[in-house]
């Protein structure tokens, strides 16, 4: 069955089963302890061994967490099949503000996937533990992430994306 456009409504229910699912069970949604969790498998010196102990508290690397973080990948890459679009330009929007150099774009990806993952390990948690695990349990500390969240991002992205 082809869809170009997934309703948000079918989706939110679907991101809510899922988060029902994992109450259920005592768990919550989030990537970032997943991305914390392969990192530890990259740990070189004894310096980085105590924030990878909190990170692996419950002894295990593969877990849940991680398969939910592959999945993230592999999900996207269904969806975009099950669409049925055709593969449209890409980085239009990129190249119209800061050029074509896809060095330089995979420097600021880098740059930029650091920051945020720095900031999420900072928060205890990521856009999607905050946002949707925090934000079904009327978490304050979570409204207090989002309002900040959007505080910064709309700013950015409109100094980023301004019109020239």
């Amino acid at each position: 069955m082809k869809k170009s456009i997934w309703s948000p409504y079918a989706v939110g229910s679907m991101i809510g089963g899922l988060l029902a699912a994992l109450f259920a069970v005592g768990q919550r949604f989030g990537t970032s302890t997943g991305i914390a969790k392969v990192s530890a498998l990259f740990s070189l010196s004894d310096q980085e061994a105590p924030h990878f102990r909190e990170v692996l508290k419950d002894h295990y690397i593969f877990d849940w967490t991680l398969v939910f973080v592959v999945g993230i990948f592999l999900g996207s890459w269904v969806a975009s099949r099950l669409s049925g679009k055709q593969e449209t330009p890409r980085d239009t929007i990129w190249q119209a503000n800061f050029g074509p150099s896809k060095i330089k774009r995979a420097v600021f990806a880098l740059i930029g996937g650091a920051l945020l993952m720095f900031g999420a390990r900072m928060a205890d948690g990521c856009t999607s533990g905050h946002a949707i695990t925090g934000g079904a349990q009327f978490s304050i500390a979570s409204f207090v992430f989002m309002i900040a969240m959007f505080a910064v991002a709309i700013p950015t992205s409109l100094m980023l994306y301004r019109k020239r």
